[in-house]
């Protein structure tokens, strides 16, 4: 039986009777069955990479001699490593404890820094180096990625910018790592071809720039982290994007067929508000998810999703498959519902038409600081892809397609709010502008300026979208745009329940546990999550 590190240094203490002080303590632990074992690392994974605290690092990167030692074992133990043998994780978890423990220098350090250098040692061999090891600290919490030439990588971790004491020795080593991520999607770089879009074999999304693109001296790279759990729109309220207000308005919007632009900043949450949207989608609508590089996961059947991806170029330049071309196919595919990831440019022609013509719940999200701008986004992407276009006919187009437009902020704290949504009225301003009715906002107190505190708002009574969802046969309860209204949460439980997360694509049943270890009490908070429970 393979053995792992803590037993193998176990032995050799008894073999050589060593006795290590930092080792005592340890020694009188119960070893944990492999069953016991699984389950506690399950639970530490999603407790520790969830929590508020900061994002802690292994020992070895922060101690300069330590970091030193480690390199030391890891270019001798490539050296010694025979390039003809199969290499796998499992082979070097049975050959590097012992391998470590052979220097001198690594007797008297603390297994958890013998793990850390044996972690070391088969990221850079079969993973991507220092980026796989930050994967495995900071795991759910982890946002971003950013790679600033070889001396300086940084993380977005639970919204927060934190500088790690991660660094790559030279570009070579930096472009060994690119060139392997970029291998998981059949795609290189080379100075012909100096920027580059892929992503990993988990989903996330990776961009990369070189030199001489990259002007400062050394690549760059930046991951977007895919997160194999899904966030529910109950946590979104839990976590205080939304108040439970909005979040009824947006349930009967997306049953009630309402064409949505969500708008905001990077890193904002709009593909994750994007997803948790479709779950309110009637799974006998056949959903169409077309997108630069896939990142949604629709909370939907399988059987209702259709997913497509553009393709880049080739290194002739041919083989491109933009997004208004797979935008046009679509429309060809019999799609009731059309999500489009980003409109950054020509699709957004396409998919006002689509808007316009028979696709009505379609959604897509566009980047801009406000609803406002958003609207000029558009008609300025429009303008881009038709320059002789009339802007009184673009924005005729624009009042006809959308029905609403939502806005996310993700504050300087890390925070991510739902700060407003507004219904485009069917009218337009005396000077040609389009105009907007501001239903809900969310009014943020200034007193603090450090964390962000504030109300959510009920502004107004919508008119437009309630007669769209009431065309469609959903009825929705004004009083909810009643500022006065103190709203019952079991009406928008009763809004909810209709549609268990459970039935979506992908799920697993331990997505609960997860839920639960997050948040104990999240069955008295949200009581249809018991009936997930009851049918496992």
């Amino acid at each position: 039986m393979m053995k792992n590190l803590r037993a193998l240094i176990d032995d050799h203490e008894s073999q050589e009777s060593v006795k290590v002080q930092s080792f005592h303590a340890d020694e009188k632990e119960e070893v944990p069955s492999e069953e016991n074992k699984e389950v506690k690392e399950k639970i530490f994974k999603h407790t520790t990479s969830n929590s508020s605290s900061e994002l802690t690092f292994p020992e070895i990167y922060l101690n300069k001699e330590l970091y030193e030692l480690a390199l030391k074992i890891q270019d001798t133990f490539m050296m010694n490593l025979k390039s003809d043998q199969k290499i796998t994780k499992d082979s070097l978890e049975e050959v590097l404890p012992e391998y470590i423990l052979s220097f001198p220098q690594t007797r008297h350090l603390k297994r958890e820094t013998l793990d850390d250098i044996k972690t070391m040692i088969i990221n850079g061999i079969i993973g991507f180096g220092h980026i796989s090891t930050i994967f495995d600290i900071a795991k759910d919490g982890l946002n971003d990625v950013i790679v600033n030439t070889k001396d300086f990588v940084d993380v977005i971790f639970n919204g927060k910018t934190i500088v790690t004491p991660f660094t790559f020795r030279n570009e070579e080593e930096l472009r060994k790592v690119i060139d392997k991520m970029l291998a998981e999607n059949n795609r290189k770089i080379d100075e012909a071809h100096p920027i580059m879009s892929s992503k990993l074999d988990d989903g996330s999304r990776v961009e990369v720039q070189i030199p001489p693109i990259a002007a400062n001296d050394g690549s760059c790279i930046t991951i977007r982290k895919f997160n194999e759990i899904p966030l529910l729109l109950e946590m979104l309220i839990d976590g205080g994007q939304m108040d439970m207000k909005m979040a009824y308005f947006l349930v009967k919007a997306a049953k009630g067929k309402c064409n949505i632009i969500v708008s905001g900043g990077t890193s904002s949450g709009k593909t994750t508000f994007l997803n948790a949207m479709t779950r309110f989608i009637d799974e006998n609508e056949q959903l169409m998810v077309i997108e630069d590089t896939r990142e949604m996961q629709p909370q939907m059947p399988c059987h209702s999703i259709r997913q497509y991806e553009a393709r880049m170029a080739n290194e002739e330049g041919k083989g491109a498959i933009p997004l208004d071309y797979l935008l046009r196919s679509a429309l060809r595919s019999s799609p009731r519902r059309i999500v489009v990831g980003e409109c950054r440019g020509a699709e957004i022609v396409v998919m006002l038409n689509a808007m316009n013509t028979g696709h009505p719940g379609s959604m897509t999200t566009v980047h801009a600081d406000n609803t406002k701008e958003a609207l000029v986004r558009v008609e300025n992407m429009y303008l881009e892809a038709r320059p002789s276009a009339n802007i009184s006919f673009i924005r005729t187009q624009i009042v006809s397609a959308v029905d609403l437009i939502i806005q996310l902020v993700r504050f300087p704290d890390g925070s991510r709010k739902l700060i407003a949504v507004s219904e485009i009225e069917r009218r337009m301003e005396d000077n040609g502008i389009i105009s907007l009715n501001d239903i809900f906002q969310f009014k943020r107190d200034t007193s603090d300026m450090k964390k962000t505190k504030g109300e959510f708002q009920v502004l107004s009574t919508p008119s437009r979208t309630v007669d769209q969802m009431n065309m469609f046969g959903v009825d929705i309860d004004r009083r909810v745009f009643d500022p006065n209204f103190e709203m019952p949460k079991s009406m928008l439980i009763e809004a909810l329940e209709t549609d268990l997360p459970s039935v979506m694509c992908g799920w697993k049943d331990e997505f609960m546990d997860v839920f639960l270890e997050k948040d104990p009490k999240i069955f008295h908070k949200w009581p249809h999550f018991q009936r997930m429970k009851r049918e496992e």
